[in-house]
């Protein structure tokens, strides 16, 4: 009796689906070790008689692999973010070193700093801190989940640090010579693998020093992109890095010209600076590799058909392609161009941005002081004539 109520059941009906090895047959048994615990699960408001719930499964663990791949579907391909590629690469780079410690690791900086151990051995600062910069991404948007994934960012000001100030300023400019060195070279693939892409390769070179624009943007330009009328090109929102509409003019009578009036003729879709019948291409890595070899008079070795060359003359040549966009920038600048306008044709949403890209050559220098002395000269010979 409990609470002036009878409870009755079977023994080995409560006591075999509580853990019993073997049916009770002992009185003693039943009254010392399951009558207590049957009475004790009545006054705690328990139905005896209910078969109790099997053991909870302990909560699926997430491991950093998941969770940042998670973040790729969920997040930057759904949201369709810029560069899925990239980003993809340097989660992929993470999951590498730290991909199979649970997720709760990423709260507390030692996982993030055995990344960059990891990662920085061989790369610049630059290189890491986009890294960084993504993974720290991926951690904000698991703590914003409903429930979250994670607590807390390790990226604070006693924890994990971006250091941007440690990043190098690149600062290679392509000279004369090298630019008729790398055109020249491109005209001269005219056999073997690459003799598809000579002329391309020509043209690309021009169109990033003439136009300044970002690879990705440079690729997009299709002929219906050109305004004759204004002497401009069209870079849609939608291949621009910041989706913003913008305006690159050219001039109607420079070296830009003759190429826009030659694939014209390929029909208003066809793209510009793609291949020879004006079809699309999203990368030319090996050919510009490649080029530089050529130019530069180095032997490009390859380990496979197709696959990508040494690396170590490369190296040394140290051009990147989107140094041509450095450069195209610098040489307006040299001509007497406002910063301001040099940030419209780069479409910087910061001008911070455009100073970055900015660099003078000794000769420039030298140019520049060469006309300051000068005028101090002639204000002192003023000077002295009146006195």
């Amino acid at each position: 009796m409990v609470r002036r109520k009878r409870w009755r059941m079977p023994v080995d009906d409560f006591a075999l689906v509580r853990d019993a090895k073997e049916p009770v047959t002992s009185k003693q048994v039943a009254e010392r070790v399951w009558e207590p615990l049957f009475i004790a699960e009545i006054t705690a408001g328990r139905d005896p008689r209910v078969r109790p719930e099997g053991p909870k499964a302990a909560p699926e663990v997430l491991s950093v692999a998941e969770l940042l791949d998670r973040y790729m579907a969920d997040y930057v391909l759904a949201e369709g973010l810029r560069d899925p590629v990239t980003i993809g690469g340097r989660l992929k780079a993470v999951k590498a070193v730290i991909g199979r410690l649970p997720a709760t690791a990423l709260e507390k900086p030692p996982a993030i700093q055995r990344f960059k151990a990891s990662y920085r051995q061989g790369r610049a600062v630059a290189t890491l801190n986009r890294a960084l910069a993504t993974l720290r991404g991926a951690i904000n948007w698991a703590r914003f989940q409903d429930p979250p994934l994670l607590a807390n960012s390790p990226f604070h000001r006693f924890g994990v640090v971006i250091r941007v100030k440690d990043e190098v300023k690149r600062d290679r400019r392509l000279t004369a010579d090298e630019e008729q060195r790398l055109l020249k070279a491109a005209l001269e693939f005219t056999s073997g693998a690459n003799s598809w892409v000579g002329a391309s390769m020509h043209d690309r070179v021009i169109g990033a020093l003439e136009t300044c624009c970002r690879k990705g943007e440079m690729l997009r330009i299709q002929n219906r992109h050109v305004d004759w009328e204004r002497h401009q090109l069209v870079i849609p929102g939608a291949n621009a890095k910041d989706g913003d509409n913008r305006r690159v003019p050219f001039d109607p009578h420079g070296r830009l010209a003759p190429i826009l009036r030659r694939r014209a003729a390929l029909g208003p879709t066809a793209y510009v600076f793609g291949g020879p019948e004006g079809e699309y291409h999203d990368s030319f890595k090996t050919a510009w590799e490649s080029l530089l070899l050529r130019a530069y008079e180095r032997e490009a070795t390859r380990t496979k058909q197709g696959g990508r060359v040494n690396r170590e003359p490369l190296r040394e040549i140290d051009l990147h392609f989107h140094d041509l966009r450095h450069e195209g920038a610098c040489r307006l600048l040299a001509e007497g161009v406002d910063i301001r306008t040099i940030q419209l044709m780069l479409g910087h949403s910061d001008i911070k941005q455009t100073q970055r890209y900015l660099n003078i050559t000794d000769e420039e220098l030298r140019r520049a002081m060469t006309g300051v002395w000068e005028r101090r000269r002639k204000l002192r010979v003023v000077g002295e004539s009146r006195a």
